[in-house]
């Protein structure tokens, strides 16, 4: 039995120990031209009432790996995800206190912005590159009209991956990175895909650039942020990487 419980434990941890085989540090970078739509507060549409449509919005990250067994990689990225316009109510809402009547123009401000703290293991390291972990989300900005603001201040925890299958010889890969989560009638998830290619000289630092497509969706009760969003962003980046 004993023997038994050895050899599980090692098929376990084998693929993890096999798979991170050198410390490695990645940043990167760039831009997401992000559209949104969907509503907020009291189904106030952000594209018809509020005028919201969307904007550029930035994306960095860095992540650390290292051969330590059982110990997961670090990953920590900061997304900033806002825009602000000038818009006609169709409908009389109460938010926050104040109460604004249908054809009144307002003033909005919706920030989604969020970091991203990730644990993750590289479960396969091959050509195939597949890693699996969790993120702790957590929402920094807010909603404002006409200047009354209510902060979204929230904390998520979602299931995370990624895959990414190369090229050999060429530095060219595709790939893609996810993170969702579902709980009583809330969701987020967070999907993306992208074309890439990076140089291989096989001597550090290694460089490369990234072409995707993103999609992003919360959809969140007052209960739980303070303000009922029910939003989505989606759109094209492009990222610069590095590999030290």
């Amino acid at each position: 039995m004993r023997k038994t419980v050895f050899t599980a434990i090692a098929a376990l941890t084998m693929p993890i120990a096999a798979h991170a085989d050198f410390i490695g540090v990645y940043v990167g970078g760039g831009a997401w031209i992000s559209d949104f739509s969907g509503d907020i507060i009291a189904d106030l549409s952000l594209d018809n009432d509020l005028n919201i449509q969307g904007d550029t919005s930035s994306y960095i990250y860095a992540a650390f790996e290292h051969p330590v067994p059982l110990l997961p990689n670090i990953k920590v990225a900061k997304t900033r995800l806002d825009d602000s316009a000038v818009g006609t109510l169709s409908t009389d809402v109460d938010f926050n206190g104040e109460l604004y009547v249908a054809n009144e123009t307002v003033a909005t401000e919706l920030d989604l912005s969020h970091t991203d703290l990730t644990l993750y293991y590289e479960i396969i390291d091959t050509v195939l590159d597949f890693d699996l972990g969790i993120t702790a989300r957590y929402f920094n900005g807010d909603v404002g009209l006409n200047g009354n603001r209510e902060a979204i201040d929230l904390v998520l925890p979602m299931l995370y991956g990624r895959a990414k299958i190369g090229l050999p010889f060429t530095g060219t890969y595709i790939g893609g990175e996810g993170n969702i989560i579902s709980y009583s009638g809330n969701q987020l998830s967070d999907l993306s895909v992208h074309v890439g290619w990076e140089t291989e000289n096989f001597i550090l630092p290694e460089f490369g650039v990234q072409l995707g497509y993103r999609q992003f969706t919360l959809d969140v009760s007052e209960e739980d942020a303070d303000v009922a969003v029910d939003a989505s962003a989606d759109g094209v980046f492009v990222n610069l990487t590095a590999h030290f």
